[in-house]
């Protein structure tokens, strides 16, 4: 089992699994490392692919503090140069995303050779001018009730939000559900609330148009999450973008359609 320390003392949790160019998996809120198992198996064969649970999620130390998009960027700084990384290819899951965007605004592209975003928007609350949020229309007061129940009772909340994670149509194999569910129990209440109220206080739109590396935009046609709308506006503010929506997918594309997202993700990293 391998960590490492950020520099302000919180121990991490990482895998490395294959040679080659080095490819990053970040993911998203409540989850872990492990969400990207299908990813790994494939792309191992010719990169050296690195997953690593965020600081209070997973198997990496659960502090009392740090858990914001800014300090979680850090974290990300702090593998690449824990690793001696170069020309590394980032994606970003959902929270993922928001932690690259919030690394671009610190760094950024340094280190950085290929961004992937996986179906999530630059600005999570919608208002009178923006109404790209989560669902489309996720209102303030929405988050502030979301926000109350994940802090009044996180196991009721965890019965709503895990199916939402998948296509609305339904959950092709039960099997993977009942995964996510058992991974998403071993949260703790104040990591998840710490980190959606960082992560929806935040608006990443200006941080688009700095990306200055090919950027591959993914989403589920059936994503509860991301908008159509929200990817086209991505690609046009992107300047080396290329989107691809993902049928009969919801939020969680990769595991849906693990043998065509690998296929499309390994063609943009050539």
């Amino acid at each position: 089992m391998s960590y490492f320390l950020t520099d302000d003392n919180n121990k991490i949790y990482y895998e490395i699994e294959g040679k080659g160019k080095p490819i990053i998996f970040i993911h998203g809120w409540t989850c872990n490392h492990e969400f990207f198992r299908k990813q790994v198996c494939e792309l191992s064969k010719n990169y050296k692919v690195i997953t690593y649970d965020l600081r209070g999620h997973g198997i990496s130390e659960i502090p009392e503090n740090g858990l914001t998009m800014e300090r979680l960027a850090r974290d990300l700084r702090n593998l690449i140069d824990y690793l001696k990384l170069e020309d590394v290819v980032v994606a970003g899951w959902s929270m993922g995303t928001t932690i690259i965007l919030e690394y671009i605004r610190q760094f950024s592209c340094d280190k950085l050779d290929k961004v992937c975003f996986i179906d999530m928007t630059p600005k999570v609350i919608a208002d009178s001018n923006w109404n790209m949020g989560l669902f489309g229309e996720f209102t303030h007061q929405d988050n502030l009730n979301h926000i109350a129940n994940a802090a009044g009772d996180w196991p009721k909340l965890i019965e709503n939000f895990v199916p939402s994670l998948f296509a609305t149509s339904g959950c092709r194999l039960k099997a993977d559900m009942d995964w996510v569910y058992d991974q998403v129990r071993k949260n703790t209440p104040h990591v998840v609330v710490d980190c959606w109220i960082s992560m929806s206080n935040k608006d990443y739109r200006a941080e688009l148009s700095k990306i200055k590396v090919p950027c591959l935009v993914t989403r589920g046609e059936e994503s509860a999450f991301c908008t159509l709308e929200t990817v086209n506006y991505m690609e046009k503010e992107i300047s080396d973008a290329k989107v691809i929506n993902y049928p009969k997918c919801g939020h969680i594309l990769f595991m849906e359609e693990p043998e065509i997202f690998n296929n499309d993700f390994i063609e943009f990293v050539k």
